[in-house]
């Protein structure tokens, strides 16, 4: 089959178009018409490319039938006529029919076989029409193709939302969980008061910071090195933070090691400090390292009177515990041990108030999870 010179594939619309000057060409004819259009005599064929650019028609017999579907068929609403093929003019085709021309069909035919209106040119309409049909077919089913993978694209874009949001809320209700423990911590703080109630003999972590906060500040007055006055700046702000905290006992050990210990030994290695006063502020640390466990001295515990050990004994393996979503079940037996504690404790009430709060809180919160997951599960299988 020889290539055709002049009628190549791949060309778009505005290349074989009527424009002055340009060929003209039957299949622009029939796109912008609508009609079909019948070679039956080349050498009086005006549309005759060949004839046009060679000057001879030769044997180019031949029939062409626009393939046309209608707008309707097409789109779900009209779209603007700027969007329609234009001629040479810039003026849209199309706007004034109720038919799109998607394709067209060309037969060529042997010399004198052929006529305009005869059965040979019917048969290529009814192809025509036949082809209309199966692209509208194959249209169809490519827009719904493509509602189907928008639809399960916005449903899993829709479950990924999801997903992330509660992912991003559930650590933000961990605030509940702080929360929570900062009461444990005052059920911690007044179990210890208790034991010094009892036990006044005993050093209190504040005043023994506090001795130590004062030989920061002698040391202070002393000395001008910009090292150690960091230093000093830092370890003060952690022994007050420290100080107003009630952390369970291997957090404040934690804290003395990692944070406390490490500066002291630097203060006191910059400041030559007589052995004397090294030894106290050594000693003063040995005893704030105690001083966290004063709350599990059996012996300590023993001592308080008037509270039956049963509570006590609640007392102490509750206060020092905390909560997370392992086990916030336990939230209940917190509310239950204010509740028997019979005797007054600074906000007692608000505290046990808080935790019923806080409770409903916490365990809606593996409900929520649950029932979310379900629902992201039926999303993301649904047809």
């Amino acid at each position: 089959m020889k290539r055709s010179d002049y009628d190549f594939p791949g060309k778009v619309w505005e290349d074989y178009r009527d424009s002055p000057g340009g060929a003209l060409e039957a299949i622009a004819w029939c796109v912008e018409k609508q009609k079909s259009w019948t070679a039956d005599d080349p050498e009086k064929n005006i549309r005759s490319v060949r004839k046009q650019l060679e000057g001879k028609a030769g044997e180019d017999y031949h029939h062409m039938e626009p393939v046309l579907v209608r707008k309707t068929d097409l789109w779900e609403a009209m779209p603007p006529t700027d969007i329609y093929p234009k001629d040479s003019q810039r003026k849209a085709i199309w706007k004034d029919t109720s038919y799109a021309t998607v394709a067209v069909i060309k037969i060529h035919f042997q010399p004198g076989t052929i006529k305009k209106a005869d059965r040979s040119t019917k048969i290529v309409k009814e192809l025509s029409q036949s082809l209309g049909t199966e692209m509208l077919s194959l249209h169809a089913r490519e827009v719904t193709l493509e509602k189907e993978k928008s639809l399960v694209n916005e449903r899993q874009d829709t479950c990924n939302s999801l997903a992330h949001e509660f992912r991003n809320l559930v650590p933000r209700i961990g605030f509940a969980y702080r929360a929570i423990n900062n009461e444990i911590a005052y059920l911690r703080e007044s179990w210890e008061n208790l034991i010094y109630e009892h036990s006044p003999e005993q050093s209190r972590k504040n005043a023994i910071l506090k001795q130590l906060e004062g030989i920061l500040r002698n040391l202070e007055a002393k000395y001008v090195d910009q090292d150690v006055i960091n230093d000093i700046s830092i370890v003060s702000r952690y022994q007050q933070e420290l100080m107003e905290s009630c952390l369970l006992p291997h957090q404040n050990e934690t804290w003395l090691r990692q944070k406390i210990r490490p500066l002291w030994s630097s203060i006191l290695s910059k400041t030559g400090l007589n052995p004397d006063k090294t030894n106290r502020v050594e000693k003063l640390l040995d005893r704030l390292k105690q001083s966290f466990h004063v709350g599990l001295d059996k012996q300590l515990k023993d001592k308080i009177e008037g509270i039956p050990e049963e509570l006590k004994d609640r007392w102490v393996d509750l206060a020092y515990r905390e909560i997370n979503g392992s086990n916030n079940g336990m939230i209940k037996q917190y509310i239950e041990l204010l509740e028997n504690i019979d005797f007054d404790l600074p906000r007692k009430s608000t505290s046990s108030k808080n935790l019923k709060c806080l409770k409903a809180l916490v365990e809606i919160v593996p409900d929520i999870e649950k029932k979310l997951n379900y629902q992201l599960e039926q999303l993301k299988n649904s047809k």
